[in-house]
């Protein structure tokens, strides 16, 4: 198995001060679609396909940490995001870890080059904003019920691009309350995501099938809205 390729000299300074540059230019699919093809897009990575031809040069974007893997020899030259510019070249089948960063890469050798690079997505993010319920099964409701309706309302937010939100449902040690037996948090990045996710259409259709049984639970509910203190 080949090892993770390690540069040396001034390329590897470069890219260890990469991560201390301000990350402000384009995505690399959006900012050059020509050299930069999605092939996997999940919450958890983003694969893309790169390919260069002799000569050809893109423009300054963004990746975040992840890994390249070559699919062929390479000789590129790199712009970083602080004006600093390096060499860089390689063989097929070379494997980097690759910091966040911001660059201009371009193909300075005589032929094509093609890369595989796996952009890794940061699921730590402690969200900014939660919708909070604390509530008592209403009679003729049940647990599953109420699991059942939020996998499906989270599934059409997915469906509609609002990925890393939605609701847990959490049921409550007897001895913690006596007023409350279950415990139902909403997770969204800010309270802007909130109210666009609970406008669109299909969270709208989605939500109209539990209405009944929700409006129970919100007739007896303690209700909260909460945001993340800096």
């Amino acid at each position: 198995m080949r090892a993770l390729k390690v540069l040396t000299g001034f390329s590897l300074f470069i890219l260890l001060l990469m991560p201390l540059t301000t990350l402000k230019a384009q995505d690399a699919s959006k900012a050059d679609p020509e050299h930069y093809k999605v092939e996997v897009d999940n919450d958890k990575v983003r694969i893309l396909r790169i390919s260069y031809g002799p000569g050809e040069e893109s423009v300054m974007h963004s990746h975040p940490e992840g890994v390249a893997v070559f699919l062929t020899d390479h000789k590129a030259k790199m712009k970083t995001g602080d004006g600093e510019s390096f060499e860089m070249d390689g063989n097929k089948g070379d494997v980097m870890w690759l910091e966040k960063s911001k660059h201009q890469p371009s193909n300075i050798g005589d032929k094509p080059f093609e890369l595989i690079q796996i952009e890794l997505k940061d699921n730590r993010n402690v969200p900014g904003y939660k919708s909070l319920h604390l509530f008592e099964l209403p009679e003729g409701v049940t647990e599953k019920q109420i699991s059942d309706h939020l996998k499906e309302m989270n599934q059409a937010l997915s469906e509609e691009g609002y990925h890393n939100t939605g609701y847990h449902l959490y049921k409550l040690p007897g001895q913690n309350t006596e007023n409350y037996q279950y415990f139902l948090e909403g997770v969204w990045p800010d309270a802007a995501t909130y109210n666009k996710a609970h406008n669109s259409e299909k969270w709208k259709k989605t939500a109209e099938k539990g209405r009944e049984m929700i409006e129970k639970i919100r007739a007896k509910e303690l209700y909260l809205k909460a945001t993340k203190v800096e």
